[in-house]
Order: structure tokens, then C-alpha cells, then sequence
């Protein structure tokens, strides 16, 4: 599990095995943001969130929004859109709820996985 965590840096992708970001939760806490095509293949890794999904996103759009400030990097967000759509809209193209709204459906619809990287 350890490996995990010391593999990816926070807001990167890092090589052909191990794409994703790590972003930190308003309490400081790792996850790892995938595409399911890219998690880790590691038995031992927490199994996605699924809760996120609940009240048609509600909880994900909760969760990208209360990231740590002080632990991501200030444009977590359009690097996660950016991600997860392969694009590169930014938020120079839409505001910060825009793309927080289109990464929470992401979730629900599980093209996009969080994955606690804790015990």
C-alpha cells in the first residue's frame, strides 16, 4: 500500500501503469482520482468510493469542492477535467462549479473512480 502512495505524486501522472492523480480531502487525506482503465493493478488497493456516487452526485461535488487548499495545487480541478476528458478545456473555459459539476458525474456514472490511499 505504502508503494502506492510513493509512486504517484500529487496532481501528475506518472507513467504508463500508474496514470491517475492524488489528490488531498479537506482533511488531508490521499486519494487516487482514475480512469477505472488506469487503476493500479494492486490487490491490496482500498476498492473505490462508492457513496460519492449517492443523491445523483451530490457527495463528489462535496468532496472536489472542500479539496485541501493548502495540499493541491490551486488548478487541481481543471487538471482533473483536463484528465478525465482527455481535453483541454480549463478554467479559463468554465468556472470552477462547471467543471466541478462535470467531474461529479463522472463519478456517479463510473468513468471516474476515487480511491482512498489510506488505511
Amino acid at each position: 500500500m505504502m508503494e502506492i502512495v510513493n509512486n504517484f505524486q500529487s496532481g501528475f501522472r506518472n507513467g504508463i501503469a500508474n496514470n491517475g492523480h492524488v489528490v488531498y480531502c479537506r482533511y488531508g487525506l490521499p486519494h487516487l482520482v482514475c480512469l477505472p482503465i488506469n487503476r493500479p493493478d494492486d490487490p491490496l488497493l482500498n476498492p473505490a468510493l462508492t457513496h460519492l456516487k449517492a443523491m445523483n452526485g451530490y457527495y463528489a461535488q462535496q468532496f472536489f469542492i472542500h479539496l485541501s487548499d493548502s495540499l493541491n495545487s490551486e488548478n487541481v480541478i481543471s487538471n482533473l477535467y483536463q484528465y478525465a476528458t482527455q481535453s483541454t478545456v480549463a478554467l479559463a473555459d468554465h468556472s470552477k462549479d462547471e467543471l466541478i459539476e462535470e467531474i461529479s458525474l463522472l463519478v456517479t456514472t463510473n468513468k471516474l473512480l476515487v480511491i482512498p490511499l489510506y488505511e
